[in-house]
């Protein structure tokens, strides 16, 4: 199972309100941000759930807030639609974040990147500052029920740092930018 699966799986465990995931020496650590109203056993439940969906070796951290309030829920961007105008030689993200909509535009000579290039432009709507650049895609995997599994990459060249993220869409197209957000998400659903 997917780390991002497991997330919304915890995440729905009662009194639950973040979840991260980090590797130190081989080990995942779970963490788990709860309310006071949590129950005392959602730490055994919850590392008895990461377990069985991980399978390898795991650290459940459980992190409960005080009498304040929970944090606000983190802002995520979807995809709306990814359109293609063959004569023109260009393709369209279009980006959402509540009701707020973002269009981002590339050339199709570029294949799949061309598609994380068009989503970087759609979420620097949101945030212009954003550092990163678009990497490469690639389609992975089709699967038998015609679903296209692909990876992206974007790159932030002065920290040298990339994200790296996989979806699966009904298109290649869909797939790419569905794996851009999946990379870039969480990193900036803070700045969101």
């Amino acid at each position: 199972m997917s780390p991002d699966a497991l997330e919304l799986e915890l995440r729905g465990l009662p009194g639950v309100f973040a979840v991260g995931f980090a590797e130190a020496e081989g080990v995942t650590i779970v963490e788990i941000q709860v309310g006071p109203d949590a129950c005392d056993e959602l730490a055994r439940d919850a590392t008895l759930l990461a377990c069985a969906r991980l399978g390898q070796p795991l650290a459940v951290e459980i992190v409960r807030w005080g009498d304040g309030a929970p944090p606000p829920p983190e802002s995520r961007l979807r995809m709306l639609d990814v359109t293609t105008d063959p004569a023109a030689g260009e393709l369209a993200v279009h980006l959402a974040r509540g009701d707020e909509r973002a269009v981002g535009r590339a050339s199709t000579a570029h294949g799949l990147l061309s598609v994380v290039e068009a989503s970087v432009y759609a979420v620097r709507t949101f945030i212009p500052r954003l550092p990163y650049l678009p990497g490469w895609a690639r389609t992975v995997e089709t699967t038998p029920d015609r679903r296209f599994l692909v990876l992206a990459s974007v790159t932030d060249p002065e920290a040298r740092s990339h994200l790296r993220g996989a979806a699966e869409g009904h298109t290649p197209l869909e797939g790419a930018v569905r794996a851009t957000l999946a990379a870039l998400n969480r990193t900036i659903s803070r700045e969101l």
